[in-house]
């Protein structure tokens, strides 16, 4: 029960001391201390602390897994704060994760929220780049989980081998975000002819890259093995890109004039996506 002073607080004043409390460095921490400050803070709270699920890189990350699955089971409305998944593994957990039963079984309880994330966030370690052992097991996965119906914000960085087709998996995608990947495969002939072509190809509103332009390369030019479009242009309002990158900003032309109608940003930042300081050119 709040006693005074907070019990003079309007619910909205409460409510925006937890705002305020999740933008803080470390607000984990500070966000568990203050639902356990008052039963008033909890609920708010709970929604900011679930908000991201991350998964990280560790050698007990099976244990991780039986855990997060425990507490989602316990409390099964956890999953419905669940907005964004973040994935930073090894390269040799990628092909291990996308067939584990228990992290299959937590994607299908947060399937089962009203309203199931709708953002991914997929990389490696910044020393060691992951590659995917399986991106055909990759793209299979996404397609058949919730993230091919609700996905509109995807962040893949420090990828030696992005498919291609893990694009046309997610018709809703609206916000790019690519930092330091690479695009590997050529012909995709060993992928199947669903995966590369007859999709809802997704319409971009926002491409943020860096260090990333074969992969760029390929979705402004896909390969013979895709007749259709793997992304479209004519909605892309927003466009950021490193100025230092010779190969990078070839890619600016094209996209230009595919966009040419409906661009509103552009912006020249630096290359390191977390240092950056852009430079509104439109």
């Amino acid at each position: 029960m709040l006693n005074p002073p907070l019990s003079l607080l309007s619910d909205d004043l409460l409510a925006l001391i937890v705002e305020h409390t999740a933008k803080l460095p470390f607000s984990g921490e500070d966000l568990c201390n203050l639902s356990l400050a008052d039963r008033a803070f909890t609920q708010s709270c709970q929604k900011y602390i679930f908000w991201g699920l991350k998964l990280w890189n560790t050698r007990e990350i099976s244990k991780e897994l039986t855990k997060l699955k425990k507490i989602l089971d316990d409390k099964p409305s956890f999953a419905n704060h669940v907005r964004m998944v973040e994935l930073v593994i090894s390269c040799n957990e990628s092909a291990w994760l996308f067939k584990e039963g228990t992290f299959i079984s937590i994607l299908q309880l947060l399937a089962k929220s009203p309203v199931p994330p709708h953002e991914l966030a997929i990389g490696g370690w910044s020393e060691i780049p992951l590659k995917f052992e399986d991106p055909m097991l990759v793209v299979r996965q996404l397609t058949q989980s919730f993230f091919s119906q609700t996905l509109t914000i995807l962040h893949v960085s420090r990828c030696a081998n992005v498919p291609l087709p893990l694009f046309l998996t997610c018709p809703r995608l609206r916000v790019l975000l690519l930092d330091q990947v690479a695009a590997t495969e050529k012909s995709y002939n060993k992928y199947q002819e669903n995966q590369c072509s007859g999709r809802e190809a997704p319409q971009l509103e926002v491409l943020d890259y860096r260090n990333s332009h074969s992969v760029v390369e390929q979705v402004i030019t896909p390969p013979p093995r895709f007749n259709t479009p793997v992304v479209l242009w004519s909605n892309l309002r927003v466009l950021t890109l490193c100025p230092h990158e010779r190969e990078g900003m070839a890619c600016l032309q094209p996209i230009l004039d595919a966009a040419c109608t409906t661009l509103e940003e552009l912006y020249l930042t630096r290359t390191n996506m977390s240092e950056c300081r852009p430079i509104v050119l439109l």
